[in-house]
């Protein structure tokens, strides 16, 4: 019924009677009303040892991105997220004492050239979490991110999974970035050394319950300004509606490395999918990285991949440069330069969860935005 929460009797304040999507207008009007809250109840929360932020990220640009269809012609856009997503969230944590710490954190992400939120199967669709800090590890639960994510985008990548960066190659699908009905932990560090174990539910489905679980681990060890990692993940497919892949796996085991040296970063990574799930083709994933600080505000970064398919002749290959301006510590300029090469039928497009119209045909993609941290 128009201006009600689903599944509830009472009306939204703030809907009207044409709303189509009654949750997701409800959630972003109140969103207003909520955020001039959140300074009481920081103080509020602070006297009991706890601290409540609203924090996130808005990315603009303009964008080009030549064979946008069969026929070859180009795109010329304003876009939402061609450097990072543009996200909003909540994370609030207290300290509960003798070493242990509670904490949660809720994340959207939103298109700021529409102002719509990207997905309407879940209002929270980045991270949804809860946890808890101890002397001896961290547990989490909720919608999490991946071991390869965690793994990758948080402290190797050079440009953080940036939208049109190698994460375009497919190495880590968009499937496998947020893991649902999880749960993690991570160890303490030990003399450079840590690891994380995550598992999850699934779909939760008494008729199929193996459809959707996951498993992974990881183990890290950092020195100084080098550190290394491994990962592997085992993905089970999903049952929608009569088709039933529950019985089919993928698995990923990736390698990967990172070095600062002064101005300089270096970044390497190696990725091999296998298993019959075929989220992405079978195969072996190569990419890389190269980061140079000009100057203390100016930034280079080039990055480079190849994917070669096991089971067919496809091998795309991308190129991707991007210069970086800090106009201050939370807002910055950037230029990009893409290029996706698709040797063998590939079909892989310059961003991030794209593909091209037809096998075969390459993509490039330049564009000019910003980025602003709150």
């Amino acid at each position: 019924m128009p201006g009600r929460w689903p599944g509830r009797g009472a009306r939204c304040p703030f809907a009207s009677h044409t709303m189509q999507n009654t949750f997701t207008s409800c959630a972003l009007r109140i969103l207003a009303t909520f955020t001039l809250t959140l300074s009481t109840l920081s103080v509020s929360q602070a006297q009991v040892g706890s601290a409540l932020v609203l924090y996130g990220a808005v990315d603009l640009s303009l964008t080009h991105v030549s064979n946008t269809n069969a026929a070859g012609q180009d795109t010329t856009s304003i876009a939402s997220g061609s450097f990072l997503p543009s996200v909003w969230g909540i994370r609030g944590q207290e300290d509960l004492g003798g070493g242990l710490q509670a904490f949660f954190k809720l994340e959207n992400s939103f298109n700021v050239d529409t102002g719509a939120v990207t997905t309407n199967a879940s209002f929270f669709n980045r991270f949804a979490l809860l946890g808890l800090r101890t002397p001896y590890g961290t547990v989490t639960a909720g919608r999490l991110g991946s071991m390869q994510f965690d793994f990758t985008a948080m402290g190797y990548d050079l440009t953080m999974l940036d939208t049109y960066g190698i994460v375009a190659l497919g190495a880590l699908p968009p499937a496998l970035f947020k893991i649902n009905n999880a749960i993690k932990y991570e160890s303490p560090t030990w003399g450079g050394w840590r690891g994380s174990l995550m598992t999850s539910s699934g779909q939760e489905l008494p008729e199929a319950s193996g459809a959707g679980r996951y498993s992974g681990a990881a183990i890290e060890y950092a020195q100084g300004d080098f550190k290394a990692r491994a990962t592997h993940e085992v993905t089970r497919g999903n049952l929608t509606g009569t088709l039933d892949q529950s019985g089919l796996t993928d698995k990923r085991t990736s390698v990967a490395a990172r070095w600062n040296i002064d101005a300089l970063s270096l970044f390497a990574d190696y990725v091999s999918v296998q298993g019959d799930l075929r989220i992405t083709p079978r195969g072996h994933v190569w990419q890389g990285g190269v980061g140079y600080r000009i100057a203390p505000r100016w930034q280079l970064i080039g990055e480079f991949g190849v994917y070669r398919y096991s089971d067919s002749n496809g091998r795309p290959a991308l190129a991707h440069l991007i210069a970086q301006y800090d106009l201050s510590k939370r807002t910055l300029l950037y230029g990009f330069w893409t290029k996706v090469n698709n040797h063998g039928g590939s079909q892989v497009g310059a961003a991030f969860a794209t593909s091209t119209s037809k096998p075969g045909q390459s993509q490039s993609a330049l564009g000019l935005g910003v980025s602003h941290r709150f």
